[in-house]
């Protein structure tokens, strides 16, 4: 049995092996620090976005509950809308009728809640905006813009048409009214001898067509002999005669206008007053057509038919203006045309109002004349000159 020694012998491991166990140690050592390192990274990383690894909820911004514009007596239109809680801004949109969408038009920065500006009567809209984490948010929804324009606070009815744009008392020229936004036209018409009903403004149609006859003399066929070759753009209407009373009517039926016939004839038959009646109802014209007349005893005479019935006045004073609206009120007409305005005041028109009339004025054509015209309250102003384009 062999025994134990109490020597051992020591194992040799080799010149290096103290120095390996120092790198080893070393390594170790470096591998824990740039764990540290990263750690510490990740710990300021997380810490410096944490905006975007926190998911926030972001509010929406409400649209402006009211938007409008409201056009001025030099012609631009002031719009307004209601200020929006946290906003910083409003972008102003203008409708593309070609692409059907709203697109840009302007923005504004800020608490700005009103703009002027000379636009044309149009669809508009505006949103509210904020900034939000580096983003703009919009508001979902826009808010569409109500206009108002001097055709909406008053009526504008074209003389003789859009006498301007084209030979008066034509079909051409209640067209270009039409076309312009007028919202009526005034016209004029004779009863000929033959119990016709011409539209013309002088009973001497040379005036208009350069032949010297007069207007008591034609029919309904004989007026295309006489075609008009004088008036605005004469030229570029050529083909154009004085049209029968039931064509006037037929032309404001079709653009859904209202009509004004003055009656040129100091008197007229009870069968041409029948006939225009018949016409006046064909077209279903009895709230829209109103036949009227200078003469008292003919206003009278008109007031028997079934159709509407109007009164002229050409004042020389404020009394003759006083005189009209009571003579008009008392025999129950339904519209009061004053030819001058400047005999004209605010207590006339109240009075007119009273009597439950219609009251139309003429003797200026401009957009300042227009809106005095709708803050006396008048209802409808026939103009000579176009000034809504």
């Amino acid at each position: 049995m062999l025994s134990k020694s109490k020597y051992v012998t020591p194992v040799y491991r080799g010149s290096g092996y103290g120095r390996t166990r120092k790198r080893k140690g070393k390594l170790k050592f470096v591998f824990i620090l740039l764990a540290v390192l990263i750690l510490l990274y990740l710990a300021f990383m997380l810490f410096s976005h944490k905006d975007n690894l926190i998911k926030k909820e972001i509010k929406p911004i409400d649209a402006p509950k009211s938007f409008s514009a409201v056009q001025m007596a030099n012609g631009k239109y002031k719009f307004k809308w209601s200020a929006v809680k946290d906003a910083n801004g409003y972008k102003l949109y203008k409708y593309d009728n070609q692409d059907y969408k709203y697109k840009e038009l302007k923005v504004f920065n800020g608490n700005v809640t009103s703009y002027i500006s000379k636009l044309e009567k149009s669809k508009y809209a505006v949103k509210a905006f904020k900034k939000a984490d580096k983003k703009i948010i919009y508001s979902k929804n826009y808010t569409e813009c109500k206009m108002k324009s001097i055709t909406d606070m008053i009526e504008i009815v074209g003389h003789r048409g859009a006498m301007d744009q084209a030979p008066e008392n034509t079909l051409v020229s209640y067209r270009r009214a039409f076309v312009l936004g007028y919202a009526g036209f005034e016209t004029d018409y004779f009863e000929t001898d033959s119990g016709d009903l011409i539209i013309c403004h002088d009973k001497d149609i040379s005036i208009f067509t350069g032949i010297n006859e007069s207007i008591l003399n034609l029919t309904d066929e004989t007026r295309f002999n006489y075609p008009i070759t004088k008036g605005v753009n004469v030229k570029e209407y050529d083909t154009q005669f004085m049209p029968t009373f039931e064509e006037a009517v037929s032309a404001a039926s079709k653009y859904k206008m209202n009509i004004y016939l003055h009656t040129k004839n100091p008197d007229i038959t009870d069968s041409a007053l029948e006939k225009i009646e018949a016409i006046i109802n064909e077209y279903d014209m009895r709230d829209k057509a109103t036949v009227f007349t200078p003469s008292r005893d003919l206003f009278i005479k008109l007031k028997e038919y079934n159709f509407r019935a109007g009164f002229l006045i050409l004042p020389n004073s404020s009394a003759d203006i006083e005189s009209a609206v009571e003579f008009a009120g008392k025999n129950k007409a339904d519209v009061l045309i004053m030819r001058y305005t400047g005999y004209l005041k605010q207590n006339h028109i109240d009075s007119a109002h009273n009597y439950h009339l219609k009251v139309g004025c003429y003797d200026r054509s401009d957009l300042k004349s227009a809106f005095k015209m709708a803050k006396m309250k008048i209802d409808f102003m026939i103009t000579n000159e176009d000034f809504l384009s």
